[in-house]
């Protein structure tokens, strides 16, 4: 008798369940998965719930502590993200800033992000400690309504400390322009002026690489790279204004590699980010058009087996929607179990709280590896059903399974 879709799934929850490993108050099983790779790439399944911000939390102080990671990037505002790694490193006291800096798509802040700044100020801060963490931020706007005159004008600003003459003449450039160069606004443009805003930025973009050495001479290395990346994240919005909202993982692709050479040789990078940015494999869509590839798949061919991705799964639980990109009233929400047949359920189902699962160490064949080979149904956000189709062995290294989530918590609340 032929197998079965249910008999398949049951070989899947034998297996998981000999294989899993126990994760959460021992962290210890993250040695094996990550090895010695450059990049660990831990995905959240949704972006409101405390027990992936607080686990986020203690997988990177350990990958710090035990592992030699000196920097996390997260899926935040590049811009916002240096005001973390000013605090963190000690060059700023605005924890509010810095708190906010790490998750810059809602006005709210959370605890959660708060005790991350907090953990590496004190590590900086420490006598023992021969290297500081730096905190990165790989979005090119990081938030709902971007706005590009707020990554032009910091690049304008920088100018004037260097080449004033030339900063009054870009600024002359882009003051008709800017109006137009926002989420609302581009839409409406004519043709004719979109094509003068995108020569613009490109244009701005190179006066910094023409004038690298003269102007990072006269003020710093790092005031000079600061300015610089905003103009790079303006020609990044304007690219993804132009693909119809496409850009974004191409652009945090871009943000990562430019990470990695700064953190140089040496460095070990901790990216944090939604499981949809971070899968080495997406489905494709039917129509070219709406090809969206994910930030990990642009950037594995360069890193190849220095990135390890480990997605998180959840069952159930309860969360609030503190984005608002859903219209819900942010009151407490119950976050039904997943369907049975999502790779969530079938989790759910090896009989485990928490577990960290290698998906490395699948059978080379056989009804277990081909399950995961195949698209799977994985949960994405919550509180709405929404399924990703995945295919988990081709898209993720490893799977953090927790059981229940619950909201993340506001700070000062």
């Amino acid at each position: 008798m032929a197998a079965t879709a249910a008999d398949d799934a049951e070989r899947v929850v034998a297996w998981s369940a000999q294989h899993a490993v126990p994760f959460g108050d021992d962290l210890t099983p993250l040695k094996a998965v990550v090895g010695d790779a450059r990049v660990l790439a831990f995905g959240e399944g949704t972006h409101n719930a405390s027990e992936l911000w607080t686990l986020r939390n203690r997988m990177f102080a350990y990958a710090v502590e035990q592992l030699g990671f000196t920097a996390i990037a997260a899926e935040t505002s590049l811009s916002e993200g240096w005001m973390t790694d000013d605090y963190v490193t000690g060059k700023s006291k605005d924890l509010d800033a810095a708190t906010h800096g790490v998750f810059s798509w809602t006005a709210a802040s959370f605890e959660e992000n708060r005790a991350l700044v907090e953990w590496m100020r004190a590590y900086n801060a420490r006598p023992t400690t021969s290297r500081k963490v730096h905190f990165y931020g790989l979005e090119m706007s990081g938030t709902t309504r971007p706005d590009g005159r707020l990554l032009v004008q910091p690049a304008i600003d920088y100018m004037r400390t260097v080449d004033a003459k030339r900063a009054q003449a870009v600024e002359s450039r882009f003051s008709p322009l800017l109006p137009a160069f926002n989420v609302t606004q581009w839409p409406k443009t004519e043709p004719s002026t979109q094509d003068q805003l995108v020569i613009a930025v490109q244009e701005l973009v190179s006066l910094f690489e023409r004038y690298q050495v003269l102007w990072a001479a006269k003020s710093s290395l790092d005031a000079y790279q600061r300015a610089y990346r905003h103009a790079v994240a303006a020609r990044q919005l304007v690219a993804h204004s132009r693909m119809k909202g496409q850009g974004r993982d191409i652009a945090a692709a871009e943000n990562l590699r430019w990470v990695l050479e700064r953190e140089g040789p040496k460095g070990r990078l901790f990216v944090f980010a939604h499981n949809s940015h971070v899968a080495k494999w997406r489905m494709l869509p039917a129509d070219d058009a709406e090809l969206h590839s994910t930030m990990a798949e642009f950037v594995q061919p360069l890193l190849g087996n220095d990135l390890v991705v480990i997605a998180s799964l959840y069952h159930r639980g309860e969360t609030r929607d503190w984005l608002g990109m859903f219209g819900f009233d942010n009151q407490l929400r119950a976050v039904p179990p997943s369907k049975p047949e999502s790779l969530n359920g079938v989790m759910s189902r090896v009989g485990k709280p928490s577990f960290l699962l290698d998906l490395r160490t699948l059978p080379n064949a056989g009804p277990v590896r081909d399950w995961f080979a195949q698209p799977r149904p994985v949960r994405n956000i919550n509180v709405r059903e929404e399924y990703n189709q995945i295919k988990p062995a081709a898209a993720f290294d490893a799977l953090l399974y927790i059981d229940a989530i619950s909201p993340l918590h506001l700070t000062g609340k």
